[in-house]
Parts: structure tokens; C-alpha cells; sequence
């Protein structure tokens, strides 16, 4: 049943950087545009706050539940192993489908970011625009590749009950 809590309390942990990192780059924008006020930096905030909600959302969506998750999950386990991997497996194998899905977005907003930045260089604005979703895809990216990677032991420990 430790693979329960220790699944649920990295995503829980993850979440909180998800939320801090959603603050900071809204933080950041406001800083820069108030700061400096330049093409560039009105560029650069639009993705930065554009993420950084979703980040602050969904951030704050998995920290506030995992708790009563972690527990309505370890007494059904308790309760019926059974039950717990029906329960369980279909939802981790959306779980896991939805990451896929993320992922084609992410490498879409690197992908987009650099060639704003190789095709716009001269447009601060647009190379501002660029900036920003490739260092927000390349974050959210890394961030995903980990928790799947999670999730996928998780999945593993479930089928193996």
C-alpha cells in the first residue's frame, strides 16, 4: 500500500512546484512590464501568463485534493483490493492517455517558440511571444515526462496487485 502515498505524495509535491512556478512567471511579467515596458517583454509575458494560470489551476487543483485522495484510496484498497484496482485503472489509463496529449502541446509550444525565435529575431515583440512558449513548453515538458514516469510505476504497481 506504500505505492498509494508515494505516488499521490510526488504528484502532491510537483503541484506545489506547479503552482510556485505559475506565480513566478506572473510575477516576472508584471516585474518586466512595468520595469520596462519594452515589445519584447509584452511578448514574453503573454505565454508566461497565459501558462502560468493553468499552472496556478491545475497546480492547485491536485494539491488541494490529494490528501482526501490519498485516503478515500488507501481505505478502498484496505477495504477490497479488488475494487481498488477497477477503480484505478481506468482512471490512471485516462491518466496516462492525457499525457500523451500534453506532451504533442508542449513540443508545439517548443516548437513554435523556436521558430518565432529563429524567423522573428528582428520582431521584439514576436521574439518576445517566442521566448516565452519555448521556456514555458520546455518547463511544463520536463514537468509531464516526470510525472509520467510516475505514473506509469503506478500503473505498474496497480496491475501487479
Amino acid at each position: 500500500m506504500d505505492f498509494i502515498k508515494t505516488y499521490f505524495t510526488a504528484e502532491k509535491n510537483e503541484s506545489l512546484l506547479f503552482m510556485l512556478m505559475g506565480v513566478a512567471a506572473i510575477a516576472f511579467s508584471a516585474y518586466a512590464l512595468v520595469k520596462w515596458s519594452e515589445p519584447f517583454y509584452k511578448g514574453l509575458a503573454i505565454p508566461l501568463v497565459l501558462v502560468g494560470i493553468i499552472q496556478i489551476v491545475v497546480g492547485g487543483s491536485v494539491y488541494f485534493r490529494t490528501d482526501k485522495q490519498i485516503a478515500d484510496l488507501e481505505k478502498l484498497y484496505q477495504t477490497s483490493i479488488t475494487d481498488f484496482k477497477t477503480q484505478e485503472t481506468p482512471r490512471m489509463d485516462m491518466v496516462m492517455k492525457n499525457f500523451s496529449l500534453y506532451k504533442k502541446i508542449e513540443i508545439a509550444f517548443v516548437l513554435i517558440g523556436i521558430m518565432l525565435i529563429v524567423f522573428a529575431p528582428s520582431r521584439e515583440f514576436w521574439l518576445g511571444v517566442g521566448v516565452g512558449m519555448l521556456l514555458q513548453g520546455a518547463v511544463m515538458l520536463t514537468l509531464d515526462i516526470f510525472a509520467e514516469r510516475r505514473g506509469t510505476v503506478y500503473s505498474e504497481a496497480i496491475q501487479k496487485l
